[in-house]
C-alpha cells in the first residue's frame, strides 16, 4: 500500500493545529474532550454519547451529525441496521437497528436499542419459533 507520506508545508500545518487547539481549549476548558461529550444519540428524551463519524474519514460506523442549540452535535443519518451473521450449524445473528424498530411517538421501541449503539454492541436475534414466542410483546391478527 501507498500513500501520502509527511506534510507538504509543516508550518502551516503546525499554525492550524494551534489554532484549533486554542479554539477547543477556549470553547471547552480542556483539549482532551471526549467525542461523545459533543458529539450525541439524542431521540425523544435519550441523550447518549454517540460513536462513528464521516464516512470519508474510513470510519466502519458511518454517522452524520448537526449542530444543535447547544453547541453540541447529534446524529441525523448513517448506519442504521447493522447485522453480523455467522454461517455456521446453526445459524448464529446479531443485529441492531439503531433508531428503532417503531415510528410512533411514544412506542418504547423508538429508542430501546439506541444504548445499544452508543456502547457498539448488537443484540441476539430472535429465529426459532420459541425465541419469537419468548420475546413477543404483542400478537396481532389481521
Amino acid at each position: 500500500m501507498s500513500g501520502p507520506s509527511g506534510l507538504r508545508d509543516p508550518s502551516l500545518s503546525a499554525a492550524v493545529l494551534d489554532s484549533v487547539a486554542l479554539k477547543i481549549e477556549s470553547r471547552h476548558g480542556v483539549l482532551d474532550v471526549p467525542w461523545g461529550e459533543l458529539y450525541r444519540l439524542r431521540r425523544d428524551t435519550v441523550d447518549l454519547p454517540a460513536n462513528g463519524g464521516p464516512g470519508e474519514y474510513g470510519i466502519f460506523r458511518v454517522t452524520t451529525f448537526a449542530q444543535g442549540a447547544d453547541g453540541r452535535h447529534a446524529a441525523v443519518q448513517g448506519d442504521s441496521y447493522v447485522a453480523a451473521v455467522e454461517f455456521s450449524t446453526p445459524i448464529r445473528a446479531r443485529v441492531l437497528l439503531g433508531y428503532g424498530n417503531a415510528s410512533q411517538p411514544g412506542s418504547p421501541h423508538r429508542t430501546d436499542q439506541l444504548h445499544l449503539y452508543a456502547i457498539k454492541e448488537l443484540r441476539p436475534v430472535c429465529r426459532t419459533p420459541a425465541e419469537i414466542e419468548a420475546n413477543l410483546k404483542v400478537r396481532e391478527r389481521f
